[in-house]
């Protein structure tokens, strides 16, 4: 009886994750798929921090980028790097050790261009970002993560050579951290 009451009172007694006014870090790697014919599919990384607000919702601002190059059927070798800084608002559920996200949010894209292995300018964009996937618990302050986000660029992307339509998914996986 009085290993019951004990058991009880550490379940109790620990603390919520994700709950109010926690922190966490993720870094996340995989593929992005161009939305543009011209480009192929390239690496995609990211490093994000999150603030929850409340136990179900968070705000994350992430830094990554894509790196995608041109289709061989044009002649040139053109490089074709969105690199991007967002903010999103985050909502997860709860589902014991799996806790499933939707995310929106909005920011910064800056795309580099280089055409055989020389600088070919750069371009600037507002973007969107749309996502969700899920979080697996593997202890109470660390997660697997994968992640599949589509960001949705504002016009096409300008390099010296051509237009691109600037828009993307991602697809990733990772680990996050909470503090």
């Amino acid at each position: 009886m009085i290993l019951l009451a004990t058991a009880a009172a550490t379940a109790s007694a620990q603390q919520r994750v994700p709950d109010r006014g926690m922190f966490a870090i993720g870094l996340d790697v995989g593929f992005a798929i161009p939305h543009d014919d011209l480009l192929e599919t390239g690496l995609f990384t990211s490093v994000s921090g999150e603030y929850y607000v409340t136990p179900r919702v968070s705000l994350k601002a992430r830094f990554g980028g894509a790196w995608f190059e041109t289709d061989d059927d044009i002649g040139l070798e053109e490089e074709v790097s969105p690199m991007h800084l967002t903010g999103s608002l985050v909502y997860n559920w709860e589902h014991g050790k799996i806790h499933p996200y939707a995310s929106a949010g909005a920011g910064w894209y800056r795309y580099r261009f280089r055409v055989n292995d020389e600088s070919a300018g750069t371009d600037s964009k507002f973007g969107v970002s749309l996502g969700g996937g899920a979080e697996y618990f593997l202890s109470r302050s660390d997660t697997i993560v994968g992640d599949v986000t589509f960001h949705v660029i504002s016009g096409d992307a300008a390099s010296s050579f051509f237009l691109y339509n600037g828009s993307y998914w991602s697809f990733s996986g990772g680990y996050k951290k909470y503090f």
